[in-house]
């Protein structure tokens, strides 16, 4: 996020060394870390037979993961849309275990898992982890080639909460940043990188507009050949009873997200925001689709410019976190593309006043969300996102 001098003059009125200098940027990920293993390490020693001092399973999230691998491989694949079923597969890894999980990812999602529980629990958990970290710190590093970025991805607060949850954020944000980088050079690839993203659909929901405004068809139709040949497979190896399953536990995941039972705190969506608020479900929604659809007017706009791609790619980035009312903290993890696109773009042509901070702001989001919504009902995590994308189409707008 940039302390070296700009290659070209810098506007007006940041010719004064910035706070956000080389050596903080060296210093504040290490910090970041340390805080980390100190309460991470806490935590595991105050555990007991895989369960934190709160009662909830070490890696949270990614029990639902093994859990579901456990029953894809015994056969019964559309038993995760059952939370009895995952709960008791569950306890195969925990025994203790008395978290209800909530299973709602599409069939293609249990190819993704399905290796998970060939391998101990905590063994997978660590592996999962790390099959994701590497290209998720590999593509950050290509997206800002500089020496700052490594220790920035490693300890960015997004990665450190994918592996406290055992979730998967870092699996998005690596095909989602790889996807951006190739599309220029190798469309095709481009194209099965976003067609694999489909399996968490509520963050391709752009990605087709971006690619028909922007005019790559070859990217497109591979796009689109990857998802469905995605789906084909999983409906071969799990059958048509677990798209069924999928479908009619859509109902139930829905009331689940407007009732609470996924707690709005955690979840930086409009949707979300409004809730904690108190605003009615109708309002909520209402809000929810009015930001989609401005999200979506505002990247065929972008697309359709001759903006430079990684500027594009940054507003199609920040605007598919606004979407959906489905977002979590871990999904903030996506949040390092776009930051990573903006600073190595003002890196090179120069910052203007008040660039930097969104961007601090917008690497805290992933904990400050939860951290500071919980104690006050106040979605802090929403107005971050919003500001990062009004930053990345005003910067590809000024650049075109």
């Amino acid at each position: 996020m940039g302390g070296a001098p700009p290659r070209h003059t810098a506007p007006t009125g940041l010719s004064r060394p910035h706070w956000l200098n080389k050596r903080r940027l060296k210093a504040y990920p290490w910090l970041f870390l340390v805080a980390f293993a100190m309460i991470a390490g806490y935590w595991v020693v105050q555990s007991n037979v895989g369960l934190d001092v709160e009662g909830k399973p070490l890696g949270y999230d990614f029990v639902s993961f093994w859990s579901a691998s456990t029953l894809a491989l015994e056969g019964e694949a559309e038993a995760s849309y059952q939370p009895e079923r995952i709960l008791e597969a569950g306890r195969l890894a925990i025994p203790d275990l008395d978290t209800q999980f909530i299973w709602s990812y599409p069939p293609t999602f249990h190819l993704v898992v399905l290796p998970l529980a060939l391998v101990p629990f905590i063994w997978s958990y660590l592996l999962w982890f790390l099959v994701w970290l590497v290209p998720f710190v590999a593509v950050i590093r290509r997206l800002a080639p500089a020496p700052e970025t490594l220790m920035l991805a490693l300890a960015f607060p997004g990665t450190l909460l994918n592996l406290a949850q055992g979730q998967n954020g870092l699996m998005v944000a690596a095909l989602f940043g790889a996807a951006m980088l190739l599309l220029g050079r190798r469309p095709v690839l481009a194209g099965i990188l976003i067609g694999l993203l489909s399996c968490k659909p509520q963050f391709g929901l752009l990605i087709p507009i971006a690619l028909i405004f922007g005019r790559h068809w070859t990217a497109f139709a591979a796009a689109t050949l990857t998802t469905l040949a995605f789906a084909a497979v999983s409906l071969f190896a799990f059958g048509a009873q677990d798209w069924l399953a999928f479908f009619a536990n859509l109902e139930f995941a829905t009331a689940v997200l407007e009732d609470g039972r996924l707690p709005w705190a955690k979840m930086p969506s409009l949707f979300a925001t409004l809730r904690l608020l108190g605003a009615p479900v109708d309002w909520a929604y209402a809000a929810q689709a009015a930001m989609a659809l401005g999200a979506a007017v505002t990247v065929a706009l972008v697309w359709w410019r001759p903006v430079p791609l990684p500027l594009a790619a940054a507003v199609l980035t920040s605007g598919s976190l606004l979407v959906s009312p489905h977002l979590n903290d871990h999904d903030l993890a996506l949040l390092a593309v776009p930051i990573a696109l903006i600073a190595w773009h003002a890196h090179q042509e120069g910052w203007r006043r008040g660039e930097r901070e969104i961007l601090a702001v917008a690497w805290l989001a992933p904990v400050i969300t939860a951290l500071v919504a919980e104690p006050t009902h106040l979605q802090v995590g929403f107005p971050c996102l919003l500001a990062l994308f009004a930053l990345a189409v005003k910067r590809a707008l000024v650049a075109r």
